[in-house]
């Protein structure tokens, strides 16, 4: 009985262990995914910017500004 007492507790002090680097992994991964994240915006509203810079040396103000 002892026996299987000691391998239980084993096991379970190799799982917390698992579970620890696992959760420190998970917040790896968010952090990078969190920088992805900020690339992909700054990436969105400089194309915004440059289609509407284009669209105003394209069109002109006036012209965007009757667009509207």
């Amino acid at each position: 009985m002892e026996k299987r007492v000691n391998i239980l507790e084993k096991k379970v002090a190799l799982n917390e262990h698992k579970i620890g680097e696992l959760d420190t992994k998970h917040m790896g991964i968010d952090e990078r995914l969190t920088s992805i994240e900020k690339n992909l915006m700054q990436i969105k509203y400089s194309l915004l910017g440059a289609l509407g810079l284009f669209v105003l040396n394209h069109e002109g103000l006036l012209g965007v500004l009757k667009l509207m």
